[in-house]
């Protein structure tokens, strides 16, 4: 076929008769976006550089002419998977290319309803709700990065089509009502991650079998709260507050109706079963902050406790819920499913550790973000990267140095930890405020 095919192993059956045979060589064709990857980080983890190594392969492998979860499988194009993706490249080469048609993407695949089709192009619908947000997110992110006001502008409507189908759906209680389910029992998959505990029910919460699930109405305030920013930076002052105090008021909904006895947040409203991406996403959001979301995040990072966890998939937000709440030391544990992906000889990261599909899936490229934007600590201080933040997080780690791309020109920062102070130092491109902070 014309389309490109991928493969682990080529087995050659060669009958030769009486004649001699010789191999003098074997060629294949690699096809893929040009991705130029000028971004470098060393750190005192050892196990970092190998990580990175698969890490950036996997993100090579998962882009042609459009971004795709795993080059094998599906080959689609999905708006949480791409989220990440896209953020991984803008880190290690300041492309912007496939993300803008990406966006455009999305966009076009928006339905009469509000939401945007979870996978595009694609020949039928495929409607995940909470994908829609990953998309909000999307665009929030290239705000930040290029500072490309109207390239919001134009994509604000699609939106705003969005947040409105979350808004139609809150039930009396102001949450977001049940909206989906199961994969191919009910009209929309309400996915959230593959995690064993909901294996049974296709990656979704069980508390989708009595009602609706908690995430999704934190998934609707994190999208509320990021749409907020974008319509204050375009000038619409009134929306981004109106779009705050709708995120307030379901905020002050999940409080009252997903708060357990044991002090987390619920799977679903009333029901007793609890996950980490609840705790997550309420660290995320701000519905906890500060002492109160420590103790929220140490109880299920705690290994001994039965909490369905974040998987590969999820695991660039739990980094984001354990470094807001300042237990970023933590992610010297976190990194182990990828240190285990090295061991076991993986070239690429896989999609999940529950069923072992997909040994080449772009969410896990993980390191490509968090060894140069949080470790290093490069990141936009204003849209476009009209000042650039240098706050690295060291967690456990004792030194870090590299050269990360930004829209800007490159960066260079080095640290290191004496044991009782952080020394940082940076440069960047003339012309470009540094604003250089850290957390130790």
């Amino acid at each position: 076929p014309y389309w490109f095919r991928t493969f682990r192993y080529i087995r050659l059956d060669i009958c030769t008769r009486e004649e001699p045979l010789v191999i003098d060589r074997m060629d294949y064709a690699m096809t893929g976006y040009p991705l130029e990857a000028v971004t470098k980080v060393h750190t005192s983890d050892e196990s970092h550089e190998a990580i990175w190594d698969i890490s950036l392969r996997t993100l090579r492998r998962c882009m042609h002419e459009t971004y795709e979860d795993c080059p094998f499988y599906e080959q689609l194009q999905y708006a949480m998977d791409t989220r990440s993706q896209i953020l991984y490249t803008y880190m290690v080469s300041g492309d912007d290319r496939l993300a803008r048609q990406c966006i455009d993407d999305f966009h076009r695949s928006q339905r009469y309803d509000g939401l945007i089709n979870c996978s595009y192009p694609s020949y039928g619908p495929n409607v995940i709700p909470g994908f829609s947000i990953y998309y909000i997110l999307m665009i929030y992110d290239h705000m930040m990065y290029f500072g490309d006001m109207e390239l919001v502008r134009r994509y604000m409507p699609t939106v705003e089509g969005i947040l409105d189908f979350f808004r139609r759906n809150r039930d009396e209680r102001g949450l977001v009502g049940k909206i989906g389910g199961l994969n191919g029992r009910d009209r929309y998959w309400s996915f959230i991650d593959w995690t064993t505990q909901w294996d049974a029910t296709t990656g979704v919460p069980a508390a989708t079998l009595e009602g609706p699930v908690t995430m999704e109405s934190l998934l609707y305030i994190y999208g509320l709260m990021h749409a907020s920013e974008m319509m204050a930076a375009i000038g619409r002052q009134s929306d981004a507050a109106l779009y705050m105090k709708e995120a307030d008021e379901v905020k002050a909904a999940v409080n009252a109706h997903c708060m357990g006895e044991c002090g987390l947040y619920q799977d679903g409203p009333g029901i007793e079963a609890y996950s980490q991406h609840c705790q997550v996403f309420a660290v995320l959001t701000e519905m906890v902050t500060g002492d109160e979301a420590r103790r929220m995040m140490l109880e299920v990072l705690d290994p001994q406790k039965d909490y369905a966890r974040c998987s590969v998939a999820m695991a660039f937000y739990m980094f984001r819920a354990v470094e807001k709440a300042g237990l970023y030391d933590y992610t010297q544990q976190l990194w182990d499913p990828w240190r285990q992906m090295v061991e076991n000889h993986m070239t690429t990261c896989v999609e999940d550790s529950v069923n072992g599909r997909s040994d080449c899936h772009a969410w896990g490229a993980l390191a490509l973000y968090e060894l140069p934007a949080v470790i290093l600590g490069v990141r936009p201080g204003k849209p476009g990267f009209e000042t650039i933040r240098i706050s690295p997080v060291r967690g456990y780690l004792t030194q870090a140095e590299g050269d990360v791309v930004t829209p800007k020109g490159m960066v260079h920062v080095c640290w290191h930890w004496d044991g009782t102070s952080m020394n940082v130092e940076a440069k960047g491109p003339e012309n470009v405020k540094l604003e250089i902070l850290s957390k130790a």
